[in-house]
């Protein structure tokens, strides 16, 4: 179909794009679904960012421990 503008098509034509759009949502309803049924159910909390600074200092801490254990 031409670059037609929605006001320019025929009936036929706009019921031909219609049902071409339904088609594209129905496949991408489709894949979304297929992704949601691929993913991993998380049972992660988000944290704050008092409990974000202590973990990355505790981290430090340990990269520390392990260094001085190596040497």
């Amino acid at each position: 179909m031409a670059n037609k503008s929605t006001t320019q098509m025929t009936k036929a034509e706009l019921l031909e794009l219609i049902n071409d759009k339904n088609t594209i949502i129905a496949d991408l309803n489709a894949k979304i679904d297929d992704l949601e049924g691929m993913a991993v159910a998380s049972t992660a909390k988000p944290i704050d960012a008092d409990v974000s600074r202590l973990i990355s200092t505790m981290n430090a801490r340990i990269k520390v421990l392990e260094e001085k254990l190596q040497e």
